[in-house]
């Protein structure tokens, strides 16, 4: 009889990008000394959030700043 095959699928989020790639990193270290089978890093999208905020508190709505928050996965 052959042994059940199992997976695992891990999804790493940071929104800084060095720190995702180290982490990957040491995980797949980790996976291949245990002798696992491993497929990857693949890179995904980094999701952009965008925020539009107005400078003045009263009035001037013409004048607004634009923030953004990525996400990388």
């Amino acid at each position: 009889m052959t042994q059940p095959t199992q997976k695992i699928r891990v999804l790493l989020k940071a929104f800084d990008h060095r720190v995702l790639d180290q982490s990957a990193g040491q995980i797949v270290e980790t996976a291949e000394r245990t002798g696992a089978r491993v497929s990857g890093p693949v890179p995904l999208p980094t999701a952009i959030k965008r925020f539009c905020v107005l400078r003045a508190p009263h009035i001037d709505k013409d004048s607004r700043e634009h923030f953004e928050i990525r996400t990388h996965n």
